[in-house]
């Protein structure tokens, strides 16, 4: 976690910081994203970033949890609205309304992804992160089970492995979704999730 030092910095240099390195782990991914490169980008000194972090894995987790707030806000779903009739168009739709959400910053999006791909040393030593993908898991195994309660999700696997092969085709659909953003046009963007989403 950032020391306190980091959140008494006004909020326009947080963001700076945040998206300097938002834009060069998503692009690189942790393992080879560099630090020099977001000081750089941050306008901030080395000395400076050991003021606010431990380390470049704290940095990440930071950035990650950062923008992930907002991914979880923007993504809740009111379970006891579902119905078997309405259950895979509200998914659409809140994917859809993640997707409108990070259009103008697919980079916070990729830095997001990147989360689910470092390695696992790091992974475990960093409390922020565990607590973060544990969320999200918990969140997901919620939803598949309410779709099996409703007749909307198979049962016959156990629900571990759906989330899995759940988690594998949104990661899917994210890369490719990040890969080719600029050039979808809104409308294309929603019919693909929609498309996935119904396939």
């Amino acid at each position: 976690m950032p020391r306190p030092r980091f959140r008494r910095l006004s909020p326009a240099k947080r963001q700076r910081i945040m998206e300097a390195a938002a834009r060069e782990f998503a692009a690189h991914g942790y393992d080879n994203a560099s630090l020099n490169q977001i000081l750089q980008d941050a306008a901030i000194s080395k000395g400076a970033a050991y003021y606010y972090f431990d380390d470049k894995a704290d940095l990440f987790a930071t950035t990650v949890s950062f923008y992930a707030a907002e991914l979880l806000d923007v993504t809740d779903l009111a379970l006891s609205d579902l119905d078997a009739h309405n259950f895979w168009p509200s998914l659409a739709t809140v994917y859809t309304r993640q997707m409108h959400h990070f259009e103008n910053i697919p980079w916070a999006f990729g830095a997001i992804k990147a989360a689910w791909r470092i390695p696992q040393a790091t992974f475990e030593s960093q409390p922020a992160l565990q607590k973060l993908v544990s969320e999200i898991h918990s969140r997901l195994h919620d939803i598949l089970q309410r779709g099996q309660e409703l007749g909307a999700i198979r049962t016959d696997l156990p629900l571990d492995l759906l989330a899995e092969l759940f988690i594998a085709i949104d990661d899917a659909t994210d890369r490719w979704l990040l890969a080719n953003w600029q050039d979808l046009p809104g409308q294309e963007l929603q019919s693909t999730v929609h498309g996935v989403l119904q396939g």
